[in-house]
């Protein structure tokens, strides 16, 4: 209740009060309330949030036909997109879009993909950028969506500049990874058990500019996404690590189309392709 006020620029009270309504309206319990004050959805809430998200996405897409067919053509882009890629590899593509495109307005939301996509399905902006690690990783396959796959993205093992570069002396150091269970840090359990490593983890964060702050320092070793580390590649030695990756995605929702969305993830894709083949 606090967390939908707080979004909605509300005091809990009027969220309490409007759910309490819709609840005598459709003559079903919706949040189960514990003493105390906790809330949590019943059954019943879960199946209507569902069906209000679809709503609003249709809403959503319905508004932009309405644009489309009135002559303004698309005035505004909302794009959600994960930390890294909003650093490094989204700006200058943005910038190009600008320039073809001076009359649309491109608003950026920095939203990890499971977040984005929420809001994605609720119509709140028109397309998320998205990665998956591993085939069997979110986001995966959905009726209500569209994936336009962008390439991949090259993942960097790395050492301080002047340190052996070998698997052999990572064996011996410190690594900076993700926290248990992020789709990086499985994917580096995986490729370590592969090669018979047993990194010892000492640095755990789910930032990459941390994992490579401590790099460069001679702290750690890690994995980090070629668009990330290349800006500091000077100070950097390369291990020898080949198919490492992460795939990237667009996603929109299934009945969207977007033609400026189209030509973003045509100019995003060719960003990568050729980012992949520099590296």
């Amino acid at each position: 209740m606090t967390a939908a006020a707080a979004a909605l620029g509300y005091v809990p009270s009027a969220v309490s009060q409007q759910m309490s309504r819709l609840e005598r309206q459709v003559g079903v319990e919706l949040l189960s309330r514990r003493p105390g004050g906790g809330v949590s959805p019943t059954a019943a809430g879960r199946a209507l949030a569902d069906g209000a998200a679809g709503v609003l996405a249709a809403a959503a897409d319905f508004r932009r036909l309405v644009d489309v067919v009135a002559g303004s053509g698309v005035p505004e882009v909302r794009i959600g997109v994960y930390p890294s890629a909003a650093s490094r590899l989204l700006p200058t593509v943005l910038a190009e879009l600008r320039a073809a495109h001076p009359g649309t307005v491109l608003r950026l939301l920095e939203l990890e993909p499971a977040q984005g996509l929420r809001v994605l399905r609720t119509g709140e902006i028109d397309v998320q950028l998205a990665y998956r690690y591993m085939p069997e990783d979110p986001p995966v396959a959905a009726e209500d969506l569209r994936f336009i796959g962008l390439g991949r993205e090259p993942l960097w093992l790395l050492t301080a500049a002047g340190s052996s570069a070998t698997l052999d002396a990572c064996a011996a150091a410190d690594w900076a990874a993700g926290h248990p269970g992020r789709a990086d840090r499985r994917l580096l359990d995986r490729w370590a058990h592969q090669h018979g490593l047993n990194p010892a983890i000492r640095y755990e964060t789910d930032d990459y500019h941390t994992v490579l702050a401590l790099i460069v320092q001679g702290l750690a070793v890690g994995l980090v996404p070629a668009s990330v580390a290349a800006p500091q590649l000077g100070a950097l030695a390369r291990i020898p690590a080949p198919g490492l990756d992460r795939e990237v995605l667009a996603v929109t929702r299934a009945r969207s189309r977007h033609p400026v969305v189209d030509e973003l993830a045509g100019l995003l894709r060719a960003s990568i392709t050729r980012a992949a083949a520099a590296a």
